[in-house]
């Protein structure tokens, strides 16, 4: 069991603030992938609140997930880590707790009672061992269908609610000369797109029970296959040029109707602001077509590194303190498309997108989790991604073939 790193400034110091001339010249420097328009601009918002409070950012944009979480570990594994660092909540976080590389910030989510204000799922993934190991910034959903309301009008078509009306309306838009689905092809975006399917095809209940068993009669079920069916349906309604797309490229595509539909999350909102329209008005939003209504969760975290023997420094301290501060939190996260971490700040300023995530999570049987390496063990994520991606982009491997290398992938993996 790891011994965790303890914060330096006490609860008390917490509770009557910190004075900008006593944390002049504190540096913390932040590594992240955070590299679009949208999403640099979300985290100025935090930076700019760490810097009013007398904080120096130090900042370290890697492009892609995968990339800046692999820089992260091997920075702390060589001796040179980054006082915050962008990470996924989970198991790959608890990991490295396990090697003692990261500081807890138990001190600041007690003084701020996070416990009471974040979902019970989120308190849950970002403790160790009963302390908070990362500060979580925002919850953004998967399940999201993007559309462009002057296509759909054009075409005669309502926003589908079922996977049958889905294909239907694709169908149509197709044989219009219309892309239906903007699809960015890179396996994270598939495995989200089949997750809405999965959702929408199986239940909230089927979800939630599967992922958090990864029972092989669930994975071999002839609702599994009904999955993988539908899934494949969609295919045809992808352009050619998908294939290592990045998200915000298909967003823009949506936005300027050279696409109808994409199944992305909320972030993309980030990229329709940026564009100067407002969500909900020239491109709509609603859940995936599915049989009853969820919210598959992702979460956007910061974790701290140990940095000076078993005490965590005071900027850390205060970026803590700062990234679930109320303001911080809906300034952030009106730039980035998601919904606050904490569920008791005021909704009445956000988008209609929003608005509905909001309402939608007061209800916790909602609650479900993405597997991108928050909701399952890490090498569960890798082959889930692997193995949906090889079935979407392989032209003659059947639902049947499909749904049985997911199975095996799942069984070995776990």
């Amino acid at each position: 069991m790891m011994k965790f790193s303890k914060i330096a400034a006490s609860v008390a110091f917490l509770s009557v603030g910190v004075s900008a001339g006593a944390l002049h010249a504190q540096t913390a420097e932040v590594l992240h992938w955070w590299t679009s328009g949208s999403e640099q601009a979300a985290l100025g918002e935090i930076r700019k609140a760490f810097e009013a409070k007398g904080g120096t950012w130090v900042d370290t944009p890697i492009a892609g997930g995968g990339n800046a979480r692999a820089a992260a570990v091997n920075r702390m594994l060589g001796g040179d880590p980054a006082a915050v660092f962008q990470f996924s909540i989970g198991q790959q976080l608890r990991e490295l707790a396990d090697q003692g590389l990261l500081a807890n910030v138990g001190d600041v989510a007690t003084a701020e009672n996070w416990d009471e204000k974040l979902p019970p799922l989120i308190v849950k993934a970002a403790k160790y061992d009963g302390n908070y190991i990362a500060a979580p910034i925002n919850i953004h959903g998967e399940n999201w269908m993007f559309y462009n309301t002057a296509v759909l009008e054009e075409a005669g078509i309502e926003v589908p609610k079922t996977w049958d009306d889905f294909i239907a309306a694709a169908e149509k838009l197709k044989a219009a000369g219309v892309t239906p689905i903007g699809l960015g092809g890179q396996p994270w975006q598939e495995r989200i797109m089949f997750n809405s399917v999965l959702l929408g095809v199986a239940g909230r209940e089927f979800y939630a029970e599967l992922y958090s068993t990864l029972d092989d009669d669930l994975l071999k079920s002839d609702t599994m296959r009904k999955v993988f069916e539908t899934f494949a349906a969609l295919k045809p309604f992808v352009d050619e040029a998908s294939p290592g797309r990045n998200w915000n490229e298909a967003t823009n595509m949506v936005a300027k109707g050279e696409a109808a539909f994409q199944f992305m999350g909320d972030w993309a909102k980030g990229e329709i602001i940026a564009a100067g329209i407002e969500p909900g008005t020239t491109v709509g939003c609603a859940f995936a077509p599915a049989i009853d209504t969820a919210y598959i969760m992702t979460v956007d975290a910061f974790a701290f590194s140990a940095m000076d023997g078993e005490h965590a420094t005071p900027a850390q301290t205060l970026m803590a303190q700062v990234m679930l501060e109320p303001d911080v939190q809906i300034a952030f996260n009106k730039k980035k498309g998601s919904i606050p971490a904490r569920l008791d700040v005021p909704a009445d300023s956000f988008d209609v997108c929003a608005q509905t995530a909001i309402k939608t999570l007061q209800d916790k049987k909602t609650h479900l989790v993405s597997t991108g390496l928050f909701g399952v063990p890490s090498a569960v994520s890798g082959a889930i991604d692997d193995t949906i991606s090889n079935f979407w982009n392989s032209a003659d491997m059947s639902p049947e073939e499909g749904q049985a290398q997911f199975q095996q992938a799942i069984s070995y993996a776990k």
